[in-house]
């Protein structure tokens, strides 16, 4: 055997050694780029949500307060209601009184001429 054969078969080892070693650290390297892309892209999706669920709760507030002022709106149209019905009827009443003296007043009247 041959010294002068081994080197050449010494610098293939070599030269396969660095391009898998080259490889597999190119690799890495585009691994952990893909996995902080991907960190960057759950970042800007957490970010997202995180506005719509801030959205979100303004829309609940803004219904509970509607939802209160329709309450109270309702409170009042039943109070009113309430109102109109005993002014309704004290309107009855005053005007069966004003029949009744009118009629008072057409009988004095009559008696007086």
């Amino acid at each position: 055997m041959d010294y002068w054969n081994l080197i050449p078969w010494g610098i293939s080892a070599v030269a396969g050694l660095i391009a898998l070693l080259t490889y597999m650290r190119n690799g890495n390297k585009q691994r952990k780029e893909e996995i902080l892309e991907d960190d960057a892209k759950l970042d800007g999706i957490k970010e997202s949500l995180l506005k719509a669920n801030m959205k979100l709760d303004q829309v609940c507030v803004t219904t509970n307060e509607t939802r209160t002022d329709i309450k109270a709106l309702n409170k009042d149209l039943n109070t009113l209601e309430k109102e109109v019905v005993v002014i309704k009827r004290d309107l009855k009443t005053a005007f069966t009184r004003i029949d009744e003296l009118r009629e008072k007043v057409n009988s004095n009247e009559r008696k007086d001429s």
